[in-house]
């Protein structure tokens, strides 16, 4: 009996974008240790079959029906000999030095030009359910052709993908396409050999099922993996330098190291003393916070769905209207004791995000010219002002834009703390502030999750976790803000009382 080859499958390029260590975990560790998958990815396979059963029903094909891998494989090749129009789920293989290069394309659609077959060849055609084609996707069509290159002679430079819109969306692969494919497909293989991928830890490795394991490992060693806004292209050289663990970073000499890459001097400052704030699990605090003050304070988050580029929830906390003047327009829940309230604009489908927008607009002309609107991170000034692009703003809206204050920056100047991630769940959710989210799935993958769920069921409890999710996400937005003007109150007093008695 030969020894059975290795298979290469297209699932492998969207598991090493995520994390390259999903795919050598997969092979090599313990299935026990394996996590759930996130649920918003289950959601997208699942939604890929519907939106693919959806969209062939209005094609004349030819299926491939076999379960069996080789004998649907040989099925296809032998319509494809015959110069079969269309193919539904046709499975191409070839193998090389032990490796079988394998995929099941939505579709092969015969073409004009010369190949072995004949006047005719086969292009490469996905059914996605995502709006705009993605690198990932990208790749699964450069190796499609790669594997029908070996059986009809011939590559197939155009290929696309059938949107969620049931639109054609061309992809002509062109020399550095093919090289990247290549280049991926070569590191992807190395890691099936065995060879482990160095320890990284970045914010999409989330949604892989062996997320905790990667933390796990790279606790045990306190690498420096753990450190935040440390480039990974930058672990190599300064493990040359010994650099290798937490405790190194803590206490290297900066003056001492040649140029890191991607990682300037001012960077490995900030590095160090994130190392620092790690190996003491405590806060290091830089600056006094920096904070505008005034008497309306409205705390603002997004929720967008990237898969349809569109934004579906725009939600506001306000803070200094107990009389609720500017509770005219929109969706509101009302907390009197409070003396707060939510205030959100929703987009129930995706086309009426420009109604929402409208809506908002028109929140803005009650507003009056004195207030800060306080959000976590770039999302929400980034989509504002693409949106104002798309259908138009106002004067009242470039008053608002002005406004906006970005806590995220008033953390990096003033405060580190000892986490490994630093989105508002990651702050916000840390013993130091201690908010909690009412669902305990919370987060922006999920809301995702959720919406898209809310559009195939139309579910009213989905619809509601949508909106409590946001209504969150603005209070912890809140709860970070008063926390950092409490420090700062609290500092003032404490250098005031130091100096009276000195």
């Amino acid at each position: 009996m030969g020894i059975k080859p290795i298979v290469f499958t297209p699932t492998l390029f969207f598991e090493y974008a995520v994390c390259p260590h999903w795919i050598w975990h997969d092979i090599y560790s313990d299935p026990k240790d394996r996590g759930e998958m996130p649920e918003l990815t289950l959601k997208l396979f699942e939604q890929g079959v519907l939106h693919e059963k959806e969209y062939i029903e209005e094609l004349e094909y030819t299926q491939v029906e076999q379960v069996n891998l080789q004998q649907a494989f040989d099925n296809t090749l032998a319509l494809m000999k015959i110069g079969e129009e269309l193919i539904y789920q046709g499975v191409i293989q070839y193998e090389d030095n032990g490796i079988l290069y394998q995929g099941r394309p939505d579709l092969l659609k015969k073409v004009p030009g010369k190949s072995n077959f004949g006047d005719f060849y086969y292009q490469p055609i996905e059914i996605k359910s995502s709006k705009e084609i993605h690198q990932e996707q990208k790749y699964q069509l450069v190796f499609y052709g790669i594997v029908l290159e070996q059986l009809q002679g011939v590559f197939p430079r155009e290929s696309a993908i059938i949107n969620r819109d049931k639109k054609t969306i061309p992809f002509l692969i062109n020399e550095e396409e093919y090289e990247k494919t290549a280049n991926h497909i070569g590191e992807i293989l190395s890691i099936i050999k065995g060879n482990k991928p160095p320890l990284k830890l970045v914010s999409n490795c989330k949604n892989s099922p062996w997320f905790k394991k990667c933390v796990s490992e790279a606790e045990e060693k306190n690498d420096i993996a753990l450190l935040y806004h440390l480039d990974c292209r930058s672990h190599n050289v300064l493990r040359n330098y010994g650099i290798n663990t937490v405790s190194d970073a803590a206490s290297m000499d900066i003056d001492s190291l040649p140029k890191i890459p991607f990682a300037s001097e001012e960077t490995l400052e900030r590095v160090k003393m994130q190392a620092q704030s790690l190996e003491q699990n405590d806060l290091k605090w830089i600056a006094d916070p920096r904070l505008p003050q005034s008497d309306l304070k409205i705390f603002f988050d997004i929720e967008g769905d990237p898969l349809l580029q569109s934004q579906y929830l725009f939600g506001f906390w306000i803070l200094g209207d107990t009389e609720y003047k500017y509770a005219r327009v929109g969706n509101v829940r009302k907390y009197e004791n409070e003396g707060k309230y939510f205030l959100y604009f929703l987009a129930e489908e995706p086309e009426d995000e420009e109604i929402l927008w409208k809506k908002f607009l028109e929140w803005l002309d009650i507003l009056p010219d004195e207030y800060t609107v306080f959000h976590y991170a770039n999302y929400e000034k980034a989509w504002t002002a693409k949106l104002a692009e798309k259908y138009g703003g106002s004067e009242k809206f470039h008053h608002f834009y002005s406004r906006l204050f970005d806590l995220e920056d008033a953390r990096k100047d003033s405060v580190i703390f000892p986490l490994y991630f630093y989105s508002i769940k990651d702050v916000a959710r840390s013993r130091f502030i201690n908010f909690k989210w009412r669902h305990e799935k919370a987060g922006g993958a999920q809301s995702v999750f959720w919406y898209e769920k809310w559009l195939e069921e139309k579910d009213p409890e989905v619809l509601k976790d949508i909106i409590d999710y946001n209504e969150d996400d603005v209070r912890a937005t809140e709860f970070f803000y008063l926390w950092l003007s409490n420090f700062k109150e609290n500092r003032k007093q404490i250098i005031k009382n130091a100096e009276i008695y000195t």
